[in-house]
């Protein structure tokens, strides 16, 4: 099975129980490259990103999400459709081409049904 790469959301001071959730959820062996990001704006709002390599379930407050790593830019699939739409004047075209350092170190979320929201992230360290 191929690993797929998960983004559970969370506060700051709820992470230890929010990581503690993800290793009972997916098991301690199925879960790699953990990394814990807050936003920029808004410092107590927190994000784990990791890989499993299980998928049957799927923790709460956890959606699928995908990685350009050269800009370290997350994006969920929806998110992206919508930006493509917004930068080629309302078109999907799957062969657009993004310009990624314009979304250095952020996370890409869909925001309703033809929007995305941009979400500046640093790295935690702990």
């Amino acid at each position: 099975m191929r690993p797929q790469l998960l983004c559970t959301f969370t506060y700051l001071d709820k992470l230890p129980v929010s990581i503690g959730d993800i290793y009972k959820a997916y098991s301690v062996d199925d879960v790699a490259n953990m990394k814990c990001y807050y936003y920029i704006q808004a410092p107590n709002s927190v994000v784990c990103i990791y890989n499993v390599n299980t998928s049957e379930r799927r923790l709460g407050n956890t959606i699928s999400i995908n990685r350009k790593k050269e800009t370290n830019t997350y994006y969920s699939i929806n998110a992206i459709n919508s930006l493509i739409r917004i930068l080629n004047n309302g078109v999907l075209d799957k062969t657009f081409i993004i310009e990624w350092n314009n979304y250095k170190d952020t996370m890409l979320l869909a925001d309703g049904q033809t929007n995305y929201k941009t979400i500046e992230i640093r790295e935690l360290s702990y």
